[in-house]
């Protein structure tokens, strides 16, 4: 029995649905493939994106891996860090409400776990201020686009800190507006979370302050701007436009 087990159920993903998924994904690839956009993610190439989004933002959806802007800037960073030698590749992986896309190619790397508030999206259901895992188990750990939708994310941040070893690393990603971080956890109306910050279920609109929250828990902080790691071509046809920087937070020996 793997022994990660030992601390919860088990909450397998139903494979219907990843078989609808793939087929799904076969079926978009070919209608829409072509050579103006190429996607890191699932390395293929179309002639367009889908639009996503609360405000719909136009190319910014993968048509065969679901890839959003965010995931192929994140992947072809991380995969330009690990070739390097900056980043630590192996190990165990914990993955804080797995994106599709992204879980598929960590599992043929990584001894992985996912988890999840809603364990019918993850493998196991866990809150992240909580989790249920010895100190210093992960090796790294990716949590992208989650902290906005927990009132206490400091305690989530020092629980992300808490089971990541010493000399590991962890992607935390959160949207960036402005300078400060807005929030206020008297404001509990869905429209007027969605007017001040972006989505019904968001509790707050994060600024660039955002890292000394990082670093208040002992983080140490890698920020890469995309320009700084990707060409102008390279961004145009992973159609990256709206996200900017990727930040990795390490745990010293």
């Amino acid at each position: 029995m793997n022994e990660h087990l030992q601390f919860f159920s088990y909450m397998p993903m139903p494979k219907q649905a990843d078989k609808l998924r793939t087929a799904a994904r076969k079926i978009f690839s070919f209608v829409y493939r072509g050579n103006k956009f190429y996607c890191p993610v699932c390395n293929q190439t179309y002639r367009k994106f889908f639009s996503a989004g609360v405000n719909q933002r136009p190319n910014a959806l993968c048509p065969g891996c679901n890839s959003l802007e965010r995931h192929r800037l994140f992947w072809m960073v991380f995969q330009k860090l690990a070739e390097t030698g900056i980043l630590k590749t192996g190990g165990r992986m914990l993955h804080i409400a797995p994106e599709p896309s992204l879980s598929e190619k960590f599992m043929k790397q990584y001894d992985y776990i996912s988890v999840d508030l809603d364990g019918s999206n993850a493998m196991f259901a866990m809150d992240i201020t909580a989790l249920t895992f010895p100190d210093e188990h992960f090796d790294v750990i990716v949590c992208h686009h989650v902290l906005e939708h927990i009132p206490d994310d400091r305690k989530a941040i020092s629980e992300l800190y808490r089971v990541l070893k010493s000399g590991g690393w962890a992607s935390i990603q959160v949207p960036i507006k402005g300078e400060i971080t807005q929030e206020d956890m008297f404001i509990t109306d869905p429209h007027e979370r969605r007017q001040l910050y972006g989505q019904e279920d968001h509790v707050r609109k994060y600024g660039h302050d955002f890292i000394y929250r990082l670093e208040e828990a002992g983080f140490s902080l890698q920020i890469f701007n995309k320009a700084d790691v990707l060409d102008p071509f390279t961004l145009e046809c992973i159609s990256v436009k709206c996200e900017n920087e990727v930040i990795f937070a390490g745990k010293q020996d």
